[in-house]
Parts: structure tokens; C-alpha cells; sequence
């Protein structure tokens, strides 16, 4: 596949007639591996961020297998101008920046605050990444954190505020937004879209992208579990709500929006993933039939992002019981209110 390197990008975004122009995109940087830029402060970003643990070295995987992979290929490839024709793909994946070491994205503006998502083991406090750069490199733009909302271990959420000083950039950033889906329930067999920075097959750190065939929700109609994390390389130390989905993701990937590919619309936020995972579930075939006749697998050896409601409910408790400061809190209502401003 041809990767934008040095290409002007001209593509619509749904209905809204306007278009976003990105000139000369490319979307890697040579021996950039998902990490902080020299010039940048952010958390001690000196590694990939792993998913659903702790920052460091990428694991060291047996030799010659994809301990990521789902399904009879690894799906998750860089994304191409094909891609961009796509007018869900291409929103999402504009809306997707490098945060960290790892993954975050555009929701929109919430109280006259610009707010991206990522993971709170990406930010696992509220100054972790204050002060340092958020990236979005399909948008050619680049914005400093200056200000954290949160960030909560249960639903692995961390919202950040971006400075957006200039008007055009707010408009591009506006044309891209698109906030959690907090309301539409999540079934089995719903098709999904994801794009990040996973370091697996990717050496220049490139945004990647998965909607392959094994992209879609393996568990139940809103069921939603507390879950360990599988990740027997790098485990997190705390449990997360989860929904599993066989999207192929891998360290670096963390923090990315799971995208309904129908709607267009966030219904999650990508937190760790079973590795390695059995040779099992790297059959196509295979998570078809688990699909039709479920087993505990789907809680033990697929990828697990955190529900949209789950998240809105957590945070709402949270503020109930006063453990969001005030003036956070009136931003974080807006964010789980539902649409943004822009």
C-alpha cells in the first residue's frame, strides 16, 4: 500500500460540505517509535506505551508469530489514501493523535475547552501529561496539554484539555470531532473501525488502522465485565470495565477511539488486549463459530475496550460523590452530556 509521504489530502467529512486539507501528510516519522519528541515533556516517554500496563521496552515476542494477531491476518495496517476515501475512516482517523507514547483522540469542545481522550495508564495522573504536545499527524497540527480533567483507573479514561490558539486550527479540529456514543447499546457482531500507533509491523510508528472482518464485538448486548488484564507480558495493576472485540491492536495502540464503522461514532476507548494470544484465536474461522455459540474465551483471549456508558456512569458516580473537582467536573458533565459545542 502506498502511505501518504509528501501528498496533499483534500476529503470530505460526512455532511457537513466542508472539507479538511492536510498538506504534505505523512503519516510516520522515521525512528519515531510512538514516543514524546526530543523538544517535548511529557511521562518520561523514552518507551511505546504497553497496553493496558506500564511504561517500557516493548516486550520481547517468541520468534517467527504475531503474538497480537486475531484471525487468519494481522489487520492492522497503515493507512492509506484508499482508506481516506472512506468518509467514517477518514474522520476517525484524523481525529486520531499521538499522546505520549501512545494513543488519543479529538471529542470536541466541552465549556469552551478543546478535550482529548486517551488512557489513564497513557496519563495515569492529573500531571502526567501537562505541558507536553499532543500530535495529530493526518491534520499536520500540533497542540500543547495544558490542563488535565482526570484520570480513573476503573474505566482506564484520561481526559486532557488542548491549547488551540488559532482560530483555522479550531475549525479543522471542529470538522473532525465527534464525542463518545454514551447512549446506543453495544451488540454482538457490531462492526468496528480502530486507528493508532501500535508498534507491532511498524517500525516507522505510522498511524495504522483496522476494519477487517474479526473487527467486531464478540460479547453480549451491553455486557460489560470488570476485568483483569489478560496481558500476561505487561499486566496493569487494576481491573478495567470491558466489552471484547477482535480488533487486532498492539503496545502503542492504547488510548485509541473503537469506532462503530456504521455510525461513525466512538462507542469506547481500546485498553489492553489477551498476549499472546492462543493459536486458537488466530483463525477466522474460529471466532466465527465463538461468535455464534460464546465461551469464556471471549473474556480471556481477545482485545477489551472500556463502553461509553460504562464511562458516563463511573464518571457520574464520581461526581456525585465530589471526587472531581468543581471546575473539572463542569467540563467532564459536559463531555458525558453528549454532543460538543463545535
Amino acid at each position: 500500500m502506498k502511505i501518504f509521504n509528501g501528498l496533499a489530502l483534500r476529503v470530505g467529512v460526512f455532511g457537513f460540505g466542508l472539507f479538511v486539507a492536510a498538506a504534505a501528510v505523512a503519516t510516520g516519522a522515521p525512528g519515531f517509535l510512538g514516543l514524546a519528541r526530543g523538544a517535548e515533556r511529557g511521562l518520561a516517554a523514552e518507551w511505546p506505551i504497553q497496553l493496558g500496563g506500564r511504561n517500557g521496552p516493548a516486550p520481547v515476542l517468541p520468534s517467527g508469530s504475531n503474538a497480537y494477531q486475531l484471525g487468519d491476518e494481522w489487520g492492522k495496517k497503515p493507512v492509506s489514501e484508499a482508506d481516506l476515501r472512506d468518509p467514517v475512516f477518514a474522520r476517525a482517523a484524523m481525529a486520531t493523535a499521538r499522546v505520549g507514547g501512545g494513543t488519543g483522540f479529538y471529542l470536541g469542545v466541552f465549556g469552551g475547552s478543546h478535550v482529548v481522550a486517551t488512557n489513564h495508564h497513557v496519563c495515569p495522573s492529573v500531571r502526567a501529561c501537562v505541558g507536553s504536545v499532543v500530535s495529530f499527524p493526518l491534520l499536520k497540527l500540533r497542540f500543547k496539554v495544558t490542563r488535565s480533567l482526570g484520570s480513573w483507573p476503573q474505566i482506564d479514561l484520561s481526559l486532557l484539555l488542548i491549547e488551540v490558539p488559532k482560530a483555522e486550527d479550531a475549525q479543522t479540529l471542529g470538522q473532525v470531532a465527534a464525542n463518545f456514543d454514551f447512549d446506543s447499546p453495544i451488540t454482538a457482531g457490531q462492526e468496528l473501525l480502530t486507528v493508532g500507533f501500535g508498534s507491532y509491523d511498524n517500525p516507522r510508528s505510522q498511524l495504522m488502522g483496522n476494519q477487517d472482518h474479526d473487527c467486531k464485538v464478540f460479547s453480549g448486548e451491553n455486557e460489560f465485565r470488570l476485568l483483569a488484564d489478560p496481558d500476561d507480558y505487561n499486566p496493569g495493576p487494576y481491573r478495567a470495565w470491558s466489552f471484547a472485540n477482535g480488533c487486532d491492536v498492539s503496545h502503542g495502540d492504547s488510548g485509541s477511539a473503537i469506532v462503530d464503522r456504521k455510525t461513525g461514532r466512538p462507542i469506547g476507548i481500546l485498553w489492553t488486549g489477551r498476549i499472546p494470544k492462543s493459536s486458537r484465536v488466530q483463525s477466522s474461522a474460529y471466532l466465527d463459530q465463538l461468535l455464534q455459540a460464546p465461551t469464556e474465551e471471549i473474556w480471556t483471549e481477545l482485545s477489551y475496550s472500556v463502553p461509553a456508558a460504562k464511562a458516563r456512569e463511573v464518571l457520574e458516580l464520581l461526581i456525585g460523590e465530589g471526587k472531581i473537582p468543581g471546575a473539572e467536573a463542569a467540563i467532564v458533565r459536559e463531555v458525558i452530556a453528549g454532543p460538543a459545542e463545535n
